[in-house]
């Protein structure tokens, strides 16, 4: 038996976890993608189970007592237990993700002041609009294109006209490209890993350039802009952040912009194999695109997992978890637990009409309150624009011709392996130009 099942008092008939040798299965995680601990938590039917991952005794969890766990500031650390190679590529050494306590907190706030202030996302949503019109603008008169790497693009020119980085539209186009390809190698040791690693040692030294020319006075970047924001951000020292890390952090906020384009492409998917939604959303109603970007989120994977130490010594529904214990949140089996998602594998908006979703069972992008842990800040900004993006999608005509739309679940992170083809592209309605701040 490689992993064993932890049971609570009554399972085990002891309070402490049996001593075996347990198989490493970080290998078996990797080829088996989201799957690799909803099939284990299925297998032996529990929320908890455990095995070895990187070397090290793991508590693998799902569901929303098990997101109050991980979130528990009192008994798990919260400076992000990544392996080198993916925090290199993905945040970044001196990222705010590997913070903890009050240093993470003040971090944060420097983040949330440009991710979640409602006059921010009314701009970020009149820039998103704008550049999305645009983008339909250019799609007419092409034959086919692939909105994956469509969105990137335009993603891209709103994330740099955001953050107030002054690009040339033939610059902007790379400088997209490269944050999609750190994003694309975060759940990958080959050569997709190598590709990011490779674009992050291209992007973190102009974003340093940038950061530099800000603070003598060379770019004079929009006031509450996050360019301006983290180029004048002081730590709890009271010190200028150093070049490195605030261009870290820079591309913190402008790299998981671009990243929407993983949900972007799922959300064209979910139009497609539900076109009762493309009818509903053309009134333009808020609450239900607003539900429409909380399904697509929800139903299509993104992050697999999330993973910390224990802060000390506790114990939790009959577990000992003793301190320095790795602990795992499964967010997509979390997103898919039946118990808390009646049918999970079908997409339905009508789970977040006129409710707010549970901060502990909806966990796509973290868990419980951004402001105060580690759930993450740019949330927001992910809805406002996968808002857009798919107000666009439903004002448009276009055929889709046949393609390979399969999304495969050992590629993390994964999207429809066409990207999404569509052809003959027509506009039916002009994109509506947001003029009030987004309500929630």
């Amino acid at each position: 038996m490689t992993e064993q099942r932890l049971g609570p008092r009554s399972d085990t008939g002891n309070d402490d976890i049996p001593t075996r040798t347990v198989l490493d299965r970080t290998v078996a995680l990797l080829a088996e993608g989201y799957t690799f601990f909803v099939r284990r938590f299925q297998r032996w039917g529990t929320d908890a189970f455990e095995t070895r991952l990187l070397g090290r005794r793991a508590l693998c969890t799902r569901g929303r007592e098990a997101a109050r766990l991980f979130y528990d500031a009192s008994r798990i650390r919260h400076a992000r237990m990544v392996p080198r190679p993916i925090r290199r590529t993905l945040f970044g050494e001196g990222a705010v993700h590997l913070l903890d306590g009050e240093e993470h907190r003040h971090r944060k706030a420097m983040f949330l002041s440009v991710t979640a202030e409602p006059a921010a996302l009314t701009a970020l949503s009149q820039i998103a609009a704008e550049r999305w019109e645009a983008a339909a603008g250019r799609w007419e008169g092409s034959d086919r294109i692939v909105l994956f790497d469509e969105a990137v693009v335009t993603l891209g020119e709103i994330a740099f006209t955001w953050a107030g980085i002054p690009l040339e539209p033939a610059e902007a186009a790379p400088r997209a490209r490269d944050l999609a390809q750190i994003v694309d190698g975060f759940g990958s040791f080959g050569l997709r890993q190598v590709r990011g690693r490779m674009a992050r040692w291209r992007a973190e030294p102009w974003a340093g350039r940038l950061v530099r020319a800000v603070r003598a006075g060379q770019l004079n970047p929009p006031v509450g802009s996050p360019l301006q924001v983290v180029a004048s951000h002081r730590d709890l020292d009271g010190e200028l952040l150093d070049p490195r890390t605030a261009a870290v952090e820079l591309l913190n906020i402008v790299r998981p912009t671009v990243a929407v384009a993983w949900f972007v492409t799922f959300a064209a998917l979910a139009l497609h194999t539900n076109p009762e939604w493309r009818a509903r959303l053309a009134d333009d109603k808020e609450d239900l695109l607003e539900a429409f970007a909380h399904e697509v989120r929800r139903l299509y994977p993104f992050a697999p997992a999330l993973a910390d130490r224990a802060r000390r010594d506790f114990h939790w529904r009959g577990h000992r978890i003793p301190r320095r214990r790795m602990v795992v949140l499964d967010v997509y089996g979390t997103c898919h637990h039946p118990d808390l998602w009646p049918d999970p594998q079908r997409f339905d908006p009508e789970r977040f009409i006129s409710r707010e979703p549970d901060p502990f069972a909806f966990v796509p992008q973290g868990g419980g309150d951004p402001a105060t842990g580690h759930r993450c800040a740019g949330e927001r900004v992910t809805v406002e624009l996968l808002k857009a993006a798919t107000r666009l999608l439903t004002r448009l005509n276009y055929d889709i011709p046949r393609q390979d739309l399969t999304y495969p679940l050992t590629r993390m992170p994964t999207r429809p392996r066409s990207g999404f083809v569509i052809a003959n592209v027509r506009r039916v309605v002009p994109l509506r130009v947001p003029d009030a701040a987004p309500s929630r």
